[in-house]
C-alpha cells in the first residue's frame, strides 16, 4: 500500500487538497498521514526570574493548537465519508516545530512516498507554501509534491502533461509519470519548447520517441521563446490535468505560477503541478 503524507493547516484551500488526497489514495490503494505543525514562538528570557512563567505560556500555546486539532480532525473525516471514503486509512499528526524538519522525519520514519499539499491561499500556514517557501519545500525533499492550487477542483485525471527540456535526467522522471498514468488508464503529453529551430534537438526528440513509444505517450513541439505563453496553451489546448516537471525547471515552475496569478487566468491557476526527484545523471 502506498503512503501519501498530507500537511494542512485545516484551511479552506487545505481541506480541498485534502479531497484531492482522499482521491489520490482511492485511485492506487494508499492511505493518508494527515500532519499539523505548528512553532512555538522565542520569548525573551529578559524577564529571567520567573521561568515557570514562560513555561506556563508555552503549555498554553501548544494545547491551543491541540485543542483546534482536535476540533478539526472530525471535520476530515466527515468530507471522507461525504465522499464515501470512509475506507481510506487516515492517521492524524500532531508536530511541533519547523515543517520541514518533521516532513522528513516522517517521510524516514513511515516511508512516505509523496506529498499532497494545498497551495495559493493567505493563511499563515499556505503563506509558508508559497513563492521561494514552496521551493524550499520542494528542493529539500527527496519524493514527488503534488501541489493543490486553491481554485483547484478535483476531476478524473485523463491527461498528464510533462514540460522537459529533453535532458537525459528527465527521462527517469519521465518513466514515473508513465507508470502513474497507466495505473489511473491515464495519457501522458509531453511538452518541448524549443526557442529557435535545432536539427541536433529534434534527433533527440526522436529519440525520446523511440524509447518512449507508448499507447499513451504523445510527444508536442512548440517553437517559441516564451516558455510561460506555450505552457499555458498547452495546458489549455490538451486539457491537462496534472502539469508535471522535474526539480531542475523549479524556476519554471515559478514563473508559471506567478504569472499565472498576476494575470488572475484561473484555468491556469487550477491546475495541479507535480515535481519529481531529479535522477543525477
Amino acid at each position: 500500500m502506498k503512503k501519501i503524507l498530507f500537511p494542512t493547516d485545516f484551511s479552506t484551500t487545505a481541506n480541498n487538497a485534502f479531497i484531492y488526497a482522499l482521491n489520490l489514495a482511492k485511485s492506487i490503494d494508499a492511505e493518508i498521514y494527515v500532519l499539523h505543525t505548528f512553532e512555538m514562538p522565542v520569548i525573551s528570557t529578559t524577564s529571567a526570574g520567573q521561568p515557570e512563567l514562560i513555561q506556563n505560556v508555552y503549555t498554553s500555546i501548544e494545547l491551543n493548537h491541540f485543542e483546534s486539532f482536535k476540533n478539526e480532525v472530525p471535520k476530515l473525516r466527515a468530507i471522507a465519508e461525504k465522499l464515501n471514503y470512509s475506507n481510506i486509512k487516515l492517521t492524524f499528526l500532531f508536530e511541533e516545530g519547523i515543517m520541514l524538519s518533521i516532513l522528513r522525519k516522517i517521510i524516514h520514519e513511515e516511508n512516505i512516498d509523496f506529498i499532497v499539499m494545498g497551495t495559493n491561499g493567505n493563511s499563515g500556514f499556505e503563506k509558508k507554501l508559497l513563492g521561494s517557501n514552496t521551493v524550499h519545500v520542494i528542493e529539500n525533499i527527496e519524493i514527488p509534491i503534488l501541489s493543490i492550487p486553491g481554485k483547484a477542483t478535483f476531476k478524473r485525471l485523463n491527461n498528464f502533461g510533462f514540460a522537459t527540456m529533453l535532458r537525459e535526467t528527465d527521462k527517469a522522471g519521465l518513466n514515473q509519470i508513465i507508470k502513474i498514468a497507466s495505473a489511473l488508464n491515464a495519457d501522458v503529453k509531453v511538452l518541448h519548447v524549443m526557442r529557435q529551430e535545432n536539427s541536433k534537438t529534434l534527433e533527440t526528440l526522436e529519440e525520446w520517441k523511440n524509447q518512449f513509444n507508448y499507447p499513451n505517450v504523445t510527444f508536442h513541439t512548440v517553437l517559441n521563446e516564451r516558455l510561460d505563453d506555450s505552457v499555458f496553451f498547452f495546458i489549455d489546448d490538451q486539457l491537462i490535468d496534472v502539469m508535471c516537471i522535474v526539480k531542475r525547471h523549479l524556476n519554471f515552475f515559478e514563473k508559471i505560477f506567478a504569472t499565472s496569478l498576476s494575470k488572475q487566468l484561473s484555468y491556469h491557476a487550477d491546475v495541479p503541478v507535480l515535481v519529481l526527484k531529479e535522477k543525477k545523471s
